[in-house]
């Protein structure tokens, strides 16, 4: 047990260092006898050997979370991203619910000894204690080990690899968790490189530095690291990554990486997004466009593919709130509508003047209600217009519309904003 302990604090320790989230790791004292044998009566049956010397000797409850940062790229290879999920508890030993009506006899043949995030379970059976997983949703049986002590063995080796389906039949075969899985080798080695791969020695070359930033992100002094590169190779490089990655999620992340190290390098290359074929998503090349290209080039590209479709207020916001352009408060002005939402949000995004707001709040009751949203958006996030506000004007308009609505939730509205008016 204590070599295990050690083996779960020093991964905790790592993946901490790196930037993971961790839940602090928990190991109760062991149980007692009397304790192992109320619950033993209570199920009429005796606990498996193996896990109840388990809980007798080394601890009654174990229990450890983790998870990996957003900007962390995983191989392709794998189906699914690892995340930590792992432990056991005498107070939470029960027959399990295979759901259903009336007796089933299949719940008598398992103890349930951890539940998964997603509600599955994780069971020992009773007659070999053997270690198996249950689903839920699909009423499905994996085994995991076979026994208690090869079950914990080889999650611990793989990381503590969270309990439900998505993260452990990646690395299963017919007899359980299998460490020579080409998947569970490429997840070792991975995590492996991720808790030993610093900035410095990935500055050694531009491959070891795209490694490192699909693990890391792009952090305060990566962009320095890639300066030292010829700025074209590298562009080809990061291109070259979001056309060839699968996940749209790691086109996203790649994406973001070339918009903070290599903008300016591939704007061409963002024009022919919009004439060429690609497997670029639009969302993408939304993206690329507000951050490769003039402002008002990157817009009106943006503007006259949103006109062809029927306008909506989350299209609208999905694609132009990367801009921050009060231009595009002008366009949305003829599309406006209930439910405002998405306008409102845009709206306030976009950079707008005191002046627009005010327009706004002087107009129409979907104009009205559009912008005292935004207003009420901006206060909260500590935005303020990129014109100076006239008080006096906005507090008499503002007081006007808190007395005259007829909503209460609208009323509330402008009489926060009144509140907030003077941190403007």
């Amino acid at each position: 047990m204590q070599i295990w302990v050690e083996r779960w604090t020093q991964l905790l320790k790592q993946l901490e260092q790196q930037g993971a989230w961790v839940h602090p790791l928990k190991i109760a004292p062991v149980a007692t006898e009397q304790e192992l044998s109320i619950v033993e009566e209570r199920l009429s049956i005796r606990i498996p050997s193996e896990f109840r010397n388990l809980l007798l000797h080394c601890s009654r409850q174990v229990g450890m979370y983790w998870s990996l940062p957003d900007e962390a790229l995983l191989p392709i290879e794998l189906e699914e991203t690892p995340s930590g999920d792992f432990g056991w508890s005498l107070e939470e030993l029960e027959f399990p619910d295979f759901g259903g009506e009336g007796e089933n006899l299949d719940e008598q043949l398992y103890l349930q000894f951890h539940t998964a995030g997603n509600g599955d379970a994780l069971l020992i059976r009773i007659e070999d204690g053997s270690v198996w997983y249950w689903s839920h949703e699909e009423d499905e049986f994996d085994l995991l080990a076979g026994s208690f002590k090869i079950y914990t063995e080889r999650a611990t080796a793989l990381g503590c690899i969270g309990a439900d389906c998505g993260q452990h039949r990646q690395f299963c075969s017919e007899d359980g968790l299998d460490l020579s899985l080409t998947s569970s080798e490429i997840w070792l080695e991975w995590l492996e490189q991720y808790f030993t791969l610093t900035l410095r020695q990935a500055m050694s070359n531009l491959e070891s530095l795209l490694i490192y930033v699909s693990m890391h992100g792009v952090e305060d002094s990566v962009p320095e690291a890639f300066a030292q590169f010829d700025p074209s190779t590298v562009y080809y490089a990061l291109r070259n990554k979001i056309e060839q990655s699968l996940p749209p999620a790691n086109k996203e992340a790649w994406s973001e990486v070339l918009v903070k190290v290599c903008a300016v390098e591939a704007s061409d290359w963002v024009r022919t997004l919009w004439s060429d074929k690609n497997n670029i998503p639009s969302r993408i090349r939304d993206y690329l466009t507000a951050n490769c290209l003039p402002a008002e080039e990157g817009l009106s590209l943006v503007l006259q593919d949103i006109d062809k479709k029927t306008v909506d207020s989350y299209t609208a916001l999905h694609r132009l709130r990367h801009f921050h352009n009060p231009k595009t408060i002008a366009w949305m002005k003829s599309y406006v509508s209930f439910p405002i939402d998405g306008w409102s949000t845009l709206f306030a995004e976009s950079q707008p003047s005191a002046e627009m707001l005010f327009e706004w709040l002087s107009g129409s009751e979907v104009e009205r209600l559009t912008a005292i949203r935004a207003v009420w958006q901006m206060m909260q996030q500590e935005i303020a217009p990129t014109t100076c506000v006239d008080k006096d004007n906005w507090r008499q308009l503002l007081a006007f519309w808190k007395e005259n609505e007829i909503l209460r939730k609208n009323k509330q509205l402008f009489s926060q904003a009144l509140a907030g008016l003077d941190s403007w």
